[in-house]
């Protein structure tokens, strides 16, 4: 015999709860929460009276269900401890609650298989907009996007057709004009350290190495140690051991992360090898703290904290405008990068 499920009593304090404390009933509760203008002064002290005693949290996502309206901008990034998403995702949320709309978090920890989970959950919060910041996602998470029939910002992520606005990062780019910058100042065995390489984005770095490599006649095959996993001091000196014991000519490392870099220069300090003498450092994501180094670090940057004022600034403009329609064109803009180069070349 089947058993009758029961539902679960979270111990919430519910409307109906409020309705009944105040003695009135709950429609007029929602009313004198949602438009306090439309009920007595009376009534309304009354009714806040008997939410701060209970303690009642209203319910805003059915709320802006129920009003076709919501506050909320949902964002989805990779990782809470990337250092890229952690600045883009601050700087937009300056814009976002000066424009009084709240930020919805979800991180996927570069889990693909995650990620449609996550889409799916943010959805479910009916946000006014979608976030998405350095994603690869399947295409049941692009269709649930689509269904969705909000507008999405897609981040330095993968090609999605159905983006409202879209900023796009030149990785490869970046990654190219460094190899031909430390090839050119006479460094021949070059390696490339990566992390996060079932990403996309990631592999753009590690082609861009690539390509400069080859065009300069330079074997590009033994002098690559990669993984999926994040990025840290301890791969990037566990990364430089394993390329010295099957290159010991090398004289020069590109690093896709900071953090990796930093962790070849420890290692080097501890070998008691020569930054730039024995061996020269760069990476693909410097911040401020490469002219804090010793001796300070060569690094591509990109401003993402520049890039999330901007997709909030355009977002809201979005938001605002009543004129525009699903026909109309979508918005795009690239980001390009500075090159620093510093004594570690």
């Amino acid at each position: 015999m089947e058993k009758t499920r029961k539902r679960r009593n979270t111990g919430r304090v519910t409307l109906q709860d409020v309705a009944n404390f105040a003695g009135v009933g709950s429609m007029t509760v929602s009313r004198a929460l949602r438009t306090p203008e439309q009920v007595s002064d009376k009534l309304r002290e009354k009714i806040e009276q008997a939410v701060e005693t209970l303690g009642y949290i209203p319910n805003r996502a059915a709320g802006a269900l129920a009003s076709g309206n919501s506050d909320i901008i949902a964002v989805l990034i990779p990782s809470l401890t990337d250092k890229a998403s952690s600045i883009f995702m601050q700087a937009l949320q300056k814009i976002l609650n000066k424009n009084e709309f709240q930020l919805l978090l979800g991180c996927h920890e570069y889990n693909q298989n995650k990620e449609t989970e996550i889409v799916m959950t943010l959805l479910q919060s009916n946000p006014a907009a979608v976030v998405i910041f350095g994603s690869q996602l399947t295409e049941k998470a692009y269709q649930l996007l689509e269904r969705g029939n909000i507008p999405t910002v897609n981040v330095v992520g993968s090609y999605f057709k159905g983006a409202t606005i879209t900023f796009e990062a030149a990785l490869f780019e970046s990654a190219y004009d460094v190899t031909c910058h430390i090839l050119d100042r006479g460094y021949q065995n070059i390696g490339f350290i990566g992390a996060h390489m079932d990403n996309r984005l990631q592999r753009q770095q590690l082609n861009g190495w690539h390509k400069g490599m080859l065009e300069h006649y330079k074997n590009a095959d033994q002098t690559v140690i990669t993984t999926t996993d994040s990025a840290s001091l301890q791969f990037g000196r566990y990364a430089l051991t394993e390329i010295l014991q099957s290159q010991p000519y090398l004289d020069a490392v590109i690093c896709s992360h900071e953090e990796i870099a930093l962790g070849v220069i420890f290692e080097c300090q501890r070998r008691l090898l020569k930054i730039p003498g024995n061996i020269a450092v760069a990476c693909l994501d410097g911040s401020e703290s490469c002219d804090q180094t010793h001796p300070t670090l060569t690094s591509m940057r990109i401003d993402y904290q520049k890039m999330g004022k901007e997709a909030g600034r355009m977002l809201i403009d979005l938001l605002n405008d009543d004129d525009r329609n699903e026909n109309d064109k979508p918005l795009s803009q690239i980001f390009s990068y500075k090159f620093e180069p510093r004594h570690s070349t």
